[in-house]
Formats: structure tokens, sequence, C-alpha cells
């Protein structure tokens, strides 16, 4: 009787096992904040795809899609709420929410390097405690932003212009004396073609994207800032997710943040393709370039000192060490 039963009772084992392990793959609903089908959103696809093809017996990603399913500066919003399982946006996006995520901006050292001193812990800590949320990776590091404007100005002193902005640069561009106007970037064609707008911020990518071309005369040189696209994923989800799904999320975290070259050279591609469009690069140089550069930076510690006086100085510490000392 035992050797009759012994096979259907192995098949039955393996098949609850089968079925557990299934149970056990999660599903994660992703919603990027950068409209679809700009280049902003390559890093995110790549993660998408990595998790994917890697992680099939934890944790699954599903794109549910971008500013149309939740607009872009309500995205932070909806990841700490747990509305949106993993959002993928700029620190810009959400700084209402984490004042001191704009740190990342001012980061003159490697996201490798802040992996090894300490830099991703405390912000992912920061990220925890203000949005609930796990600050899982961070893209886009070698993607500048810049200053482009529609006509000839002095950079220095914008007095009597308006520039389109976001919370990334708003501190900075105030000191450039221009009337700010915020939108987010699916806004940004029509505030520049009916003149409400005579420049805007944008990093070094997705001017074409956004048919900016057409308007935008300059580009001004050097570039400021650094942009970023982060994964963040919310806290209690992560919380409910295997040992073995956050240990493949980790290490997925760490293979697209290997990936920038991608992101670098599109932005080399981009600047020589705007040189073909007519935009012109107006570089700055000696005190003038210093000066333009000295604005940014001290802008943005500012605000972050003003805001977060608590992290400001660690955050400085791990992601501009050059600037603390």
């Amino acid at each position: 009787m035992f050797n009759k039963l012994a096979p259907a009772l192995a098949g039955a084992v393996l098949v609850v096992a089968s079925q557990t392990a299934t149970a056990e793959v999660a599903t994660l609903r992703v919603v990027t904040a950068f409209p679809q089908n700009t280049p902003q959103n390559i890093p995110l696809t790549g993660f998408v795809d990595h998790v994917n093809e890697t992680c099939t017996d934890s944790v699954q990603l599903d794109f549910v899609g971008g500013p149309e399913a939740v607009p872009t500066f309500e995205l932070g919003e909806a990841v700490r709420r747990g509305v949106v399982d993993v959002g993928y946006s700029s620190q810009s996006f959400y700084a209402s929410i984490v004042p001191e995520a704009a740190a990342i901006k001012l980061s003159t050292n490697t996201v490798a390097e802040q992996r090894e001193n300490g830099g991703h812990e405390l912000l992912n800590q920061i990220h925890q405690e203000r949005m609930n949320a796990v600050y899982l990776a961070r893209t886009h590091e070698d993607v500048p932003f810049y200053l482009y404007l529609t006509e000839e100005a002095d950079p220095l002193d914008l007095s009597g212009k308006s520039l389109r902005i976001a919370p990334v640069y708003r501190a900075f561009f105030d000191t450039l004396g221009a009337q700010l106007v915020q939108t987010p970037p699916s806004e940004m064609y029509t505030a520049v073609e009916r003149g409400v707008v005579q420049g805007l911020g944008w990093t070094s990518l997705g001017i074409f994207d956004f048919g900016l071309q057409e308007h935008l005369k300059y580009r001004v040189e050097p570039g400021f800032y650094l942009s970023d696209g982060n994964v963040l994923v919310n806290l209690d989800k992560w919380n409910g997710l295997s040992e073995a799904a956050q240990s493949c999320l980790n290490e997925a975290a760490v293979w697209i943040e290997g990936q920038g070259q991608e992101m670098a050279d599109l932005s080399v591609e981009d600047l020589a393709r705007q040189a073909e469009a007519g935009i012109e690069a107006l570089e700055l140089t000696g005190e003038e370039r210093d000066e333009f550069l000295r604005r940014a930076s001290d802008a943005g510690w500012a605000e972050i000192e003003e805001l977060a006086p608590d992290n400001a100085a660690k955050l400085k510490e791990l992601l501009a060490p050059e600037s603390a000392s």
C-alpha cells in the first residue's frame, strides 16, 4: 500500500510546493513621474526589464504608466500612501515631502561612493522617515541641468524675464532676478510657445522630445547640478516582500546605477543635436562662470539648511565632501 501511495503523495507535495512558490512571487505596480517615451525613462525601462528577468522566483514589476496615471507632482504622495508600489521620480518632484532629497542634485561624488561612505544609507533613512519609502536606486547622475533662453540675455541678471522652474532650481534661479513660473514638464512647451516664459531649466536630454528646440535659442554653459531619477518603493510594501525579493531588488538597484554611461552618451549626443538645431552655447568664463556655479551651490545648500537643518551638514559631508571641507 505504501509503495502505491508514495508516487501520488509525492506528486501532491510537488503541486503544493509549486503553488506556494508561485504565491510568493510579488507583483509591484510601477509609475514614472516623467512623460512616457522621453529619455528620462530609459534607466527605469532597464531596471524593470532586469528585475523581471532576474527575479522571476520572488518579485516582478508591472509598469502602469506615467503622468497620465498619476500626475508628476502627486507621485511622491502616491508612493507614500501606497497607492503606487514603486515610483520613479526626481527629488525635484517630491521635495515638499523630503526636502533633504534636494541634496542629491548637489552631489560631487558618485552614487557608488555614496553607497560606500554612508550617503545612500542616510538618504534611505530620511526617505523612510519622511516619505514611508525605500530609496532604492538613483540614476541620471551624469546628466547635468542647464539654463535655456529664448533670447540672448545676461545669465547673471535676468530681471524682467520669466523662467519656467521646478523645485530643483527654484532657489538658484531666484538669485538671477527672474520671475519664476512652476509647471510640470508636460506644460513647458506651451509656456515657451506663448511667451509666458523666456527661459527654463532642463537637462541636456529631452529638449527634442518636448519640441522645445523650436523656440529655445541659447543654452547657458556651464551646466549646473546633476539630475536624478530615483526608484522609490513604498515602505509597507517593501516590508511585506520576502527576503529573496528584497535582495534581488537591491542587486538590481546596484546594477542599474552602474549603467550610467548610456545616459552620459545620450547627453553628449543631444548637445550636439542642439547645436545642429540652432541652439547656441552661451558660455560663461572666468569670474562669471565661477559666480554662476557659486550661486547654484550656495542657493542649493542654503535651502536645505533652512528646510532640514538637522541633516544638512551630514548630507553635505557625505554627498559633497569637497564643499563641506
